[in-house]
């Protein structure tokens, strides 16, 4: 087995002693208290102990433990209780919500480490042999469900923790293209890729404890995901491990062969086979960038300048348009000025609010490629947006941004600790229904908050991932669990709100997930997005891929009946 680098603790978000540093934002916690209607002197919420949590038994998987360790060896065949807590969940809300409270109802009886192609054939081939289900396993990071094994199969469960295979196979820098493993993370991926002067350029926010297997098993979507696209634009070829055999694609520019077998495995979440190669497109490092923030009297504004950016084609790498809520925590999460800076931070903020922005949508932009080419794209930009009343703040806060975009999952955490409810929904839809969607997104979210918790709590939202059709709308919620709620009944509020999110968003006009992918928190809806016969094509796909059903069978194409928000069935 590997090291433990890129391994989550047990209860919450990145690695044992990173946690959000709140002491380094000093106006974040009065403002957090008071939006979240904390009181001065909130109670914290313990976590249970780790050795109070009991798994649930293993089952007797001797023969097929031994077989396994045949392939990969004895120290990456692991059945031990912290190997299999560490697998049981991902990261959602409800997943950590679990875990702080000791619920563990599922596990994996075992966890094994592939180290290559060929052990990943030779353990699907037992796994069918000995009746075992399988889940693909990267970071951990998905906020879906898609790496839980279902509490309802009797069948042992293995998940396949494919952190070993994190090679760079080949590089074509003619053709800028790389063949990567799926066991890479975001980091590694470019710390091999950097020598040959190439990025991937696929920043997630997750993008530290996350890999390319599971970018491409839910449809990743990265920050710069404007230039670069999707993760599903990135892969030109792939090589996908199935119960019935091997699938590879070639990895050519264009074809004309039929239905892209790419974009089929891409977004299969584990339930089709395990992927062990994928090439990419790969480019090469910007020459120059530039992030910065603007302000705009209103989110209207902000969401103007985008639409006429876009349609005149001038595309920002990176545009992450914030209302005035996210705004406002934006601001109250930065870390104080010192010097000159905060000599004329006052001043500037009632300047500021004199001409119009007394409570603005901030733009985070980014501009990256080659030199010339980047100054005259962001020259017209920035003609653009001046139209629409920005007030450019400059490079510093678009720095500060940069430095800081992945932490805040860890706030997650530290607002768990106080007894609330914190995550995020996501969707897309196309640029004239993008407003009206936010509006009734946000009248449904303010409604279903104050009926299940009393309290008011925090929304805000940003608009990101540009396309010329539309793009993306990112919600993040924060609020005060009912007075006196067990983790159950907190779990129970927080399903009714994401099931009222999500149910805005499809009968709104939007898609289900823009890049969080379906597992079973989705899963209610998937039919109504794909339609009736699009699903059932789907499933006959994975019948004669995996004919007995061992590939995730909780996940996506589940067939035992719909799926509770609570996950269950």
């Amino acid at each position: 087995m590997s090291d433990d680098k890129y391994r989550h603790k047990w209860w919450g978000w990145g690695l044992e002693g990173i946690e959000y540093d709140m002491d380094a934002r000093p106006s974040l916690w009065p403002w957090i208290r008071q939006k979240g209607e904390l009181g001065d002197d909130p109670d914290l919420r313990p976590r249970v102990d780790l050795s109070e949590i009991r798994l649930p038994p293993a089952r007797n998987t001797e023969s097929l433990a031994s077989a396994l360790r045949m392939v990969v060896g004895d120290c990456n065949v692991r059945g031990d209780d912290d190997d299999r807590l560490v697998h049981c969940y991902g990261r959602s809300y409800r997943d950590v919500a679990r875990l702080r409270a000791g619920i563990v109802d599922t596990a994996p009886d075992l966890v094994v480490y592939p180290g290559g192609h060929d052990d990943v054939v030779r353990i699907v081939e037992l796994a069918t042999q000995h009746g075992a289900t399988l889940v693909p396993f990267g970071g951990g990071t998905n906020v879906a469900g898609c790496v839980e094994r279902t509490a309802h199969d009797s069948r042992p469960g293995i998940t396949l923790d494919m952190r070993r295979m994190n090679r760079l196979l080949a590089v074509d820098a003619q053709s800028r293209t790389a063949d990567l493993e799926p066991g890479l993370f975001g980091p590694q991926i470019e710390e091999a890729l950097a020598p040959h002067g190439l990025t991937l350029g696929h920043h997630p926010d997750s993008y530290i404890y996350s890999t390319l297997g599971g970018w491409l098993a839910t449809r990743s979507a990265g920050t710069q995901s404007n230039v670069y696209g999707k993760i599903e634009d990135m892969v030109v070829g792939m090589t996908v491990v199935t119960p019935t055999g091997v699938i590879e694609t070639r990895a050519l520019p264009a074809a004309s062969n039929g239905p892209d077998l790419n974009r089929l495995l891409v977004g299969s979440e584990g339930t089709f086979g395990v992927i062990t190669r994928a090439t990419m497109r790969v480019h090469a490092i910007p020459e120059y960038e530039d992030y910065r923030m603007l302000l705009f009297p209103t989110f209207q504004d902000g969401f103007a300048a985008l639409h006429e950016c876009v349609q005149c084609g001038y595309m920002p790498s990176l545009a992450r348009l914030s209302d005035e809520a996210e705004t406002e925590f934006m601001f109250a999460a930065k870390h104080p000025a010192t010097g000159f800076q905060r000599w004329i931070e006052g001043p500037a903020k009632k300047l500021l609010k004199a001409r119009g922005y007394g409570r603005p949508a901030a733009l985070v932009l980014a501009f990256e490629g080659p030199r010339q080419l980047t100054l005259e794209l962001r020259r017209g930009a920035m003609a653009i947006f001046k139209k629409h009343r920005t007030f450019d703040l400059g490079a510093s806060p678009g720095e500060s941004w940069k430095e800081s975009r992945y932490d805040v999952p860890y706030l997650r955490d530290f607002m768990m600790d106080y007894g609330a409810i914190a995550d995020s929904f996501e969707t897309s839809t196309v640029w004239s229904n993008l407003m009206r969607l936010y509006e009734t997104s946000n009248e449904a979210l303010r409604r279903v908050i104050g009926d299940v918790t009393g309290f008011h709590g925090y929304i805000g939202s940003h608009i990101s991932h540009l396309y010329e059709t539309g793009a993306c709308l990112y919600y993040t919620i924060a609020v005060r669990c009912r007075e006196g709620s067990t983790p159950e009944e907190a779990i129970e509020q927080y399903s009714e709100i994401k099931r009222v999110a999500t149910e805005t968003f499809v009968s709104g006009g939007g898609a289900l997930s823009h890049h969080h992918g379906v597992g079973y928190e989705h899963r209610p809806w998937i039919e109504r997005e794909l339609s009736e016969r699009g699903l059932a094509s789907l499933r006959q796909l994975k019948e004669s891929l995996d004919p007995d059903g061992i590939m995730n069978p909780g996940g996506l194409l589940a067939s035992e009946g719909p799926a509770r928000i609570d996950g269950s069935d």
